[in-house]
């Protein structure tokens, strides 16, 4: 691993920051989940979203009673929006001339955490209070961020764009930034416990690994391969992982299942999906499902 400070830097001067060009056509699904005699039972999905157009990157409220999302109502404007998971009603977030991608909380819990493609095209990450959204807060340090994971008050975790698209970790407070590791996945997610950051390293074409990373030490651990060309997965409360591919949902869990174990099969309502993320209680699933070619 690497360290080095932000300003002594110059981060791939040759990568083109327009990494949402040529949105695909999607929707956000949302499927319930329960327990039955000991085993997952999955419900029928239900598109919240549901018109022609981009609707994207889920994240569950606290509560679990709303889901935000991006939405590109335009060719070029998107913004951040939400969607109550009982009445099924949109109401839009964000209202500014820039563009906002990948929601989440800030970690205080007190607004959202947003890439936001500025009027130079650079990508960087921002939080966005509650109480005064209009107020954005630049995080310093993380220009061409593609994703991003909070691990604390004052470390987060960094998909960043390059040649080699690369997981880095940025201190905050000291403006330090350490090399995880290379040729990453997009998806960064966080263990139940809080304790460590899963993602996948693509080796090459054809092998892609899921790791985890330990939030104190930044030591890594691989868990297990993905299913051939799919690196979006969740956690559920009891560590079991989900993965979706070619519109099934498939699970893993150490000590329970020995490789990815089929748990439902959506493809004759979803057809076939993507970006997957569970609520804190573990009862539903946003999924996000796509027409054509996998984005």
């Amino acid at each position: 691993m690497k360290n080095y400070t932000i300003p002594g830097i110059l981060i791939y001067l040759s990568i083109s920051l327009n990494a949402f060009a040529q949105l695909p056509d999607t929707d956000i699904f949302l499927v319930g989940i329960k327990q039955e005699k000991g085993k997952l039972v999955f419900g029928s999905p239900e598109n919240i979203t549901n018109r022609k157009g981009y609707d994207n990157q889920p994240c569950f409220s606290k509560d679990g009673k709303s889901v935000f999302f991006v939405s590109v109502i335009d060719s070029s404007q998107s913004d951040i929006y939400s969607v109550n998971t009982a009445t099924k009603k949109i109401s839009q977030i964000t209202t500014t001339k820039e563009s906002e991608y990948s929601p989440g909380y800030s970690p205080d819990g007190l607004g959202l955490s947003v890439v936001r493609v500025d009027e130079d095209s650079g990508q960087r990450l921002y939080t966005l209070p509650f109480a005064s959204l209009e107020s954005a807060n630049n995080i310093i340090g993380t220009d061409s961020i593609g994703y991003y994971n909070w691990l604390n008050d004052s470390l987060v975790a960094m998909f960043i764009l390059g040649p080699s698209n690369t997981l880095q970790v940025l201190n905050t407070l000291s403006g330090t930034r350490t090399l995880i590791a290379s040729d990453i996945g997009r998806c960064l997610k966080l263990s139940p416990d809080k304790k460590s950051l899963t993602f996948v390293i693509k080796s090459n074409e054809k092998e892609w690994f899921i790791y985890s990373m330990d939030c104190r030490t930044f030591k890594l651990d691989r868990i297990i391969q993905t299913i051939p060309g799919n690196e979006d997965f969740a956690f559920l409360p009891d560590n079991t992982l989900l993965l979706g591919s070619e519109g099934k949902l498939f699970g893993w869990k150490k000590g329970v299942y020995e490789t990815w174990t089929e748990l439902a099969d959506l493809t004759s309502s979803v057809h076939s999906f993507y970006r997957i993320t569970v609520n804190a209680n573990g009862t539903q699933l946003a999924l996000v499902a796509f027409t054509g070619q996998k984005p």
